[in-house]
């Protein structure tokens, strides 16, 4: 999910295409087109935010059945997010949206001054890249269930006890239904208590964004140090 000015969402989009397109051959060169990262019940299938479908594709099955087929070798598929100031790529590939983010920051910032600079102005409507490695409906049992698969990605070793602290970052657009203090409640007894809170420069951000009748999740470290993933800023 990138962020942009509202009323930018066309040219974000087409810059966010040329990007991932470009960077994943370059970034991940041995990388490999997948229809669904996830299996299961957890899939990001199930929560209503795909693009709505021509209803003329359902008077023309051969038709339907390769733009299908087109589809599912596509590498990022296009989301309608439904929110202004939004852009959204669902990954069809064997990297995780955070793996691709970090390099693509830290690849970035490392080039020289003039080639840094032409790559920004590339990427100049778009502002911060946060990456969701997990998708739920946005309920707290989903909500539930779906951080139990964070928790056992991230905070499950076998480390006694740890120095790395954590805080939950909530974030909501377009939904009125759920609440800060509901996700809260719903995560924070779920983190292991070696896990010390930090708000003010946590080792680890629990990111918790809302969107429509979705809801995505993702671990994102030295978050404000990279300047709450604006890549720009972090690139400058």
């Amino acid at each position: 999910m990138v962020s942009c000015s509202v009323n930018a969402e066309t040219r974000a989009l087409g810059q966010v295409s040329t990007c991932l397109e470009h960077y994943i051959n370059v970034l991940f060169p041995e990388h490999e087109s997948t229809w669904t990262r996830f299996e299961g019940k957890l899939d990001d299938d199930e929560v209503d935010i795909d693009i709505e479908e021509d209803p003329e594709e359902k008077e023309c099955p051969q038709e339907k059945k390769e733009d299908e087929l087109e589809r599912k070798e596509k590498k990022f598929q296009a989301i309608d997010a439904a929110c202004g100031g939004l852009v959204f790529y669902r990954f069809r590939i064997n990297v995780k949206p955070t793996e691709f983010v970090l390099k693509l920051m830290d690849h970035i910032k490392a080039l020289p001054d003039t080639e840094r600079e032409q790559e920004l102005g590339k990427l100049r409507h778009c502002a911060r890249w946060m990456p969701l490695d997990y998708i739920c409906a946005a309920t707290t049992e989903r909500i539930k269930a779906c951080f139990e698969r964070v928790k056992a990605d991230y905070f499950e070793n076998d480390q006694e006890t740890t120095e790395d602290t954590v805080a939950i970052l909530y974030e909501s657009r377009n939904n009125i239904m759920i609440k800060k203090a509901d996700v809260i409640q719903t995560i924070a007894p779920l983190i292991p208590p070696k896990y010390k809170v930090n708000l003010t420069k946590p080792t680890y951000v629990i990111l918790v964004t809302v969107f429509k009748s979705a809801c995505g999740i993702t671990v994102l470290k030295d978050y404000y140090e990279r300047k709450k993933y604006n890549l720009v800023s972090y690139c400058q």
